[in-house]
């Protein structure tokens, strides 16, 4: 690589190519498997939702100021730790970007987080405005952006990168979260991170307003559905079942989200199993 080049060039270059494509939920399905590690500036412009030339002028430093909300984008495509994170920023903007907004750890319910990391599959705490309290390594792994953001509808909702993961994402998906957010946010107007979180939203996606504002769907939790996604390191979609469990004292919710072949295996167990149990208690005749 020449060295004349801009260190933001060199940078996000390097960091193209060593980004590997499989580990991006959902690209390997759409673009197909191949042998090299990388992507390319079209593919990391369509992950990030803007045109090639856009990006191409970002990675020649050529673009001006550039808004956080898009080096964040690059942050989570590229899957860059915090220390890359802030050269990113210094070499765009000429400044530090401001901390991942994290949950204060005082606040989180210690047995609820035992039972989130010991779970085999992806589970997660989040409170009644979908911000994420806590989640274990198969939710980060599975899951990429908790590792870069914190509130579920704004990732389903406005991050490009999720409409690439999740299958049929427009009607599975974006209706029914559009749904569960205008419904909370109509019972409690007053909450203002509630009211933050729809007014993000709606500044980053016109489509998604429109669904919040206008859209009949009527959604007010997902438990028990089941829906369609990609995972990384996987090229086949993958159907999974939501089981949300409350927390009643603060209003957190815990939910994992399980293979779909398991969760059918649990269920079809539990009609032998209620009867082993009933079999198991039968009452015993007085004695005599």
């Amino acid at each position: 690589m020449p060295k004349d080049l801009p260190q933001i060039t060199r940078m996000l270059k390097a960091w193209r190519d060593a980004r590997d494509p499989k580990a991006v939920p959902g690209f390997t399905a759409q673009y197909g498997v191949r042998r090299r590690k990388g992507l390319t500036q079209a593919e990391v412009a369509m992950l990030a939702g803007v045109t090639e030339g856009w990006y191409g002028k970002v990675e020649r430093g050529t673009a001006g100021h550039v808004g956080e909300e898009f080096l964040d984008r690059i942050v989570r495509i590229l899957d860059l730790n915090d220390a890359q994170r802030a050269h990113l920023y210094f070499e765009a903007n000429g400044c530090a970007p401001e901390p991942h907004i994290r949950p204060d750890a005082s606040t989180i319910d210690p047995v609820l987080s035992a039972i989130i990391h010991v779970l085999p599959w992806p589970a997660y705490s989040f409170d009644s405005r979908w911000d994420i309290r806590v989640f274990n390594e198969c939710a980060g792994r599975d899951f990429p952006w908790m590792l870069h953001g914190v509130n579920v509808m704004i990732w389903a909702l406005t991050y490009p990168e999720a409409r690439l993961q999740l299958v049929d994402w427009e009607e599975t998906w974006a209706k029914p979260m559009a749904s569960q957010l205008r419904l909370a946010h109509k019972a409690n107007p007053d909450d203002a991170r509630l009211t933050e979180v729809c007014n993000i939203i709606k500044e980053r996606d016109e489509g998604v307003r429109r669904l919040l504002e206008h859209d009949v769907t009527t959604v007010t939790h997902p438990d028990g559905d089941r829906r369609s996604l990609y995972l990384p390191h996987q090229h086949e979609e993958e159907e999974v079942e939501f089981v949300t469990l409350p927390r009643m004292r603060d209003s957190t919710r815990l939910m994992i989200v399980m293979p779909g072949d398991i969760a059918q295996q649990a269920k079809d167990a539990i009609p032998s199993t209620i009867a082993s149990v009933l079999a198991g208690t039968e009452v015993a005749p007085a004695s005599s």
